[in-house]
């Protein structure tokens, strides 16, 4: 008898593990309500964020294991902003507010950021010019504890022409004056500029960062700039580009939603394309639809061996897909509207000496070894003052105990 039940729990594990072998090893972040997840594959735990603030969007992990985290101010700039934000706050691994940061400034931050190389945040934002209300770019500098600099603004407003100039906003365009462009993703590619996506234009575009430049490139929607062909995007989210070494760099991928007004909505499609700059066209290389649909937000992430990280956000329901088109992973939680996979080595859990996503006592234990033997890491260096000594471990005890 015990026998045939080792045979059978041999056979489980097998076949569990033909099942999920093409899952990416990673950590899912995801936010329901006003926490923050974090988990593994087997949808163990690694981390939490508990806060008093309602998502943006979504957050964003930094390789020092902070979190970036967009939500919605108590008190708003412009009422009446779909997804408004307002507030962003940046947390350590523990919990502890490192800043915290309201805008009072004409600007009614919405939808998505993305943090910069640079320490900065880029920013969806609206203006009102008479109540005429474009989207503007900002360059957010984080001060203190809970002030910010703006180091630098990009607007709609200063890249308006003809209707039949691609590199501008059709300044005659018969979109809702209080919601012209309805960004919805910010992101910067591998070369340091900024992808965009607008829900109402159904096109996503390329512009500068840091400087003042026209639309470098757009796809979608070739009638917004006077050309004759097939509208492909429509409300489309989570646009971004596949980064370098992963399948596919170089490639743009999205969530086209299929929102279509007065049309047949039931099925959203992820596209992956090669973008042609020179012609504004685009080479569809890859596409992923499997009987879901979401009307709004979501988003889809190229994963380092090939697969493809979704988010269906009407449904909360999160699911990793080959380039075959085998879903390996999928997990539904209600009120995601958008999650990223982390590559586990992505990550520098100041404090986490053994690398095994936890800061515990065994961290503690290693960090009194580095002090007798005389070895320093930046990783036990609490208070980073360049040495070891026995107020990382106090720092570290502390933390643990919080």
């Amino acid at each position: 008898m015990i026998e045939k039940v080792k045979v059978r729990y041999h056979i489980l594990f097998l076949l569990i593990g033909l099942l999920y072998s093409n899952v990416f090893d990673g950590y899912t972040l995801y936010t329901t309500d006003s926490t923050t997840h974090l988990i593994d594959n087997d949808l163990n735990i690694i981390n939490e964020w508990n806060t008093n603030c309602q998502a943006a969007s979504m957050g964003y992990l930094l390789p020092d294991s902070t979190l970036v985290y967009p939500c919605k101010q108590d008190d708003v700039v412009l009422e009446g902003v779909a997804a408004s934000g307002g507030r962003i706050i940046k947390f350590d691994w523990s919990g502890n507010v490192l800043w915290d940061w309201s805008c009072d400034w004409d600007y009614q931050l919405h939808h998505d950021i993305e943090p910069t190389p640079d320490g900065t945040i880029l920013a969806i934002a609206i203006e009102d010019i008479n109540g005429f209300r474009p989207d503007v770019i900002l360059e957010i500098r984080p001060e203190g504890m809970n002030d910010a600099t703006l180091e630098w603004i990009w607007k709609v407003s200063d890249h308006t022409g003809s209707s039949d100039d691609p590199y501008k906003f059709d300044g005659e365009a018969d979109y809702n004056q209080l919601d012209w462009n309805h960004f919805n993703t910010v992101s910067l590619n591998i070369d340091n500029q900024i992808l965009l996506s607008s829900r109402n234009w159904c096109e996503i575009y390329i512009i500068d960062w840091g400087g003042d430049s026209d639309i470098l490139y757009r796809w979608g929607n070739p009638q917004n700039y006077g050309v004759d062909g097939e509208q492909i995007l429509f409300a489309q989210h989570g646009v971004n580009q596949i980064p370098t070494g992963y399948p596919g760099e170089g490639n743009i991928i999205l969530f086209n939603n299929m929102n279509i007004q007065g049309g047949d909505n039931d099925n959203s499609i992820v596209i992956e394309l090669t973008p042609d700059f020179e012609t504004f066209e685009g080479d569809v290389v890859w596409t992923f639809d499997n009987n879901f649909y979401s009307p709004k937000q979501s988003g889809a992430f190229r994963l380092p061996n090939g697969n493809t990280f979704v988010t269906v956000a009407v449904d909360g329901y999160m699911f990793e897909v080959t380039s075959d088109g085998e879903v390996v992973w999928e997990l539904n939680r209600g009120g995601v509207v958008r999650a990223q996979k982390y590559s586990i080595d992505y990550f520098n859990i100041l404090g986490d000496l053994n690398g095994d996503g936890n800061v515990n006592v065994v961290d503690i234990v290693l960090v009194v070894n580095y002090i007798l033997d005389n070895v320093f890491t930046d990783n036990a260096d609490m208070n980073n003052d360049g040495q070891l000594n026995v107020i990382d471990i106090v720092i570290l005890v502390g933390d643990i105990l919080v």
